[in-house]
């Protein structure tokens, strides 16, 4: 591979970049990602080209349990979110605890997720049932275009939270690629998905393991090669999937697998040509469908969008995802997180100016995980434990909305003990009802919001004694 000689940060330090970018990336294109022409950027936010983060508002909950959400400046979405929600089930020995992810993380992930897509918020909710496990957690869910199934789920909802398997396993890609089809698999079925979370995690693997600066059209290259040659792993459990996804299909998994391998590599094809002919970004994105209602939020186009942006300019990480988040219409949040994670892997975090560390959410946090992700991949430290739950923990009831005042000292089943920051009431779209939303900063270093519509009894929220 061509490459330029420039001193690249040590490792601990990349690992902390990787998820210190994407975490940029996700909130400043968070801020564009419903915005469908320029003109609503213009009206939203008073300006013709965002260029960093900025308070704003959001209507969540939908027709009738509506409110406004105050989303501050420098706050993450649900990719962010997810990536910790796998970090914190990551092993000693860099493996992925997977029991802990489908019976706590994911599931409890609901309680406070930000932004999130149907399909990933209904995988979470299915894999409660007692017959789901990772491999069996097949689901069919309504929207407004009719029934989607499990198995035609090829969204990025997968690819947008692997990043901890590559940074607990440098320089181990088997490990990788296994935990990355056991993790892409419990929320989506189409190889779209998949594939796409293994490219995104096969780029961030070789930028890691790089100590200079890589040539774009020799990365394209590399990808290419390594995407034609790409199989369906021989793993523990995969099997009974296989068997599961094919029943009352007329095309077999396989087959559709080889069509999506196929397709990744004209799309490489495309990427290769348009940094040799130095096309029009816009127009590259075009080619992907990252501006098409049924391929905008491809899991497949929309990480090839991120390497090729990664590609054009490996050197500009912070012009990038400003770039990225600007290319409204498309799925501005995570193709800015996968560009900025790739420049993170290489830059350190550095990637990002200071001023921005110092604006995003949890920036401590997050830089400290990447070190301890680091420390594990050279196995120096024990499993990740970010997330402590309650177990040990001598706890009162169970809080009911109207008990919540800021100051208060409050246990999540998951994320552990933390403090309310603060606690306001918005009203709902239904008249005379209101919701509750209660920040809390848990003693971990991770800030979430809560929002509670009822005053019954908040079955993941205790009182402490």
């Amino acid at each position: 591979m061509d490459q330029k000689t420039v001193q690249l940060p040590p490792l601990a330090n990349r690992c902390a970049g990787v998820l210190l970018t994407a975490a940029s990336g996700d909130s400043l294109g968070w801020m564009t990602e419903f915005l469908r022409t320029p003109d609503e950027v213009l009206h939203k936010f008073g300006l013709e080209h965002l260029s960093e983060f900025l308070p704003w508002k959001k209507q969540v909950g939908g027709r009738f349990q509506g409110y406004e959400d105050y989303i501050e400046a420098g706050e993450y979405s649900d990719d962010t979110q997810l990536t910790l929600c796998v970090a914190a089930c990551i092993r000693a020995d860099g493996g992925f605890d997977i029991e802990r992810f489908c019976q706590s993380e994911f599931p409890l992930w609901l309680d406070y997720a930000r932004g999130a897509g149907g399909t990933v918020k209904e995988a979470a909710r299915k894999i409660q049932r007692q017959s789901a496990s990772w491999n069996s957690n097949f689901f069919t869910r309504r929207t407004k275009k009719g029934t989607l199934d499990y198995r035609d789920g090829g969204a990025n909802g997968a690819a947008m939270r692997i990043a901890p398997h590559v940074l607990a396993n440098v320089g181990r890609w088997e490990q990788i690629e296994a935990d990355i089809w056991r993790n892409s698999i419990i929320s989506h079925g189409h190889p779209r998905a998949i594939i796409g979370a293994l490219l995104y995690g096969y780029a961030l693997f070789l930028l890691i393991n790089q100590d200079q600066i890589p040539s774009g059209r020799e990365l394209i290259e590399q990808l290419g090669n390594w995407v034609k040659a790409l199989q369906i792993p021989k793993i523990e459990g995969l099997q009974s999937w296989l068997f599961l996804w094919n029943k009352h299909r007329t095309q077999p998994f396989n087959e559709v697998f080889e069509n999506t391998q196929a397709e990744a590599v004209e799309q490489l094809r495309l990427i290769w040509v348009a940094l040799r002919d130095n096309h029009s970004p816009k127009t590259l994105l075009e080619q992907l469908g990252c501006f098409t209602s049924e391929s905008r939020c491809s899991g497949l186009g929309t990480v090839l969008a991120g390497i090729y942006l990664f590609a054009r300019q490996p050197e500009n990480t912070q012009d990038n995802l400003i770039l990225a988040a600007n290319f409204i219409g498309s799925d501005t949040d995570s193709i800015a997180a996968f560009v900025g994670s790739l420049g993170g892997a290489v830059w350190g975090i550095d990637a990002i100016t200071e001023s921005w560390r110092q604006q995003l959410q949890d920036a401590p946090f997050l830089q400290h995980l990447g070190e301890q992700l680091a420390a594990i991949s050279q196995r120096k430290a024990p499993r990740i434990n970010i997330h402590p739950g309650i177990a040990n923990i001598n706890l009162g009831d169970c809080l009911q909305r109207s008990q919540i005042v800021s100051q208060m000292r409050v246990a999540h089943r998951c994320l552990g003990v933390g403090t309310v920051e603060s606690v306001e009431q918005k009203a709902l779209k239904t008249r005379d009802k209101t919701v509750t939303l209660a920040e809390i900063e848990f003693d971990c270093g991770q800030r979430c919001k809560f929002a509670f519509r009822t005053d019954k009894k908040i079955p993941f929220l205790y009182t402490i004694k």
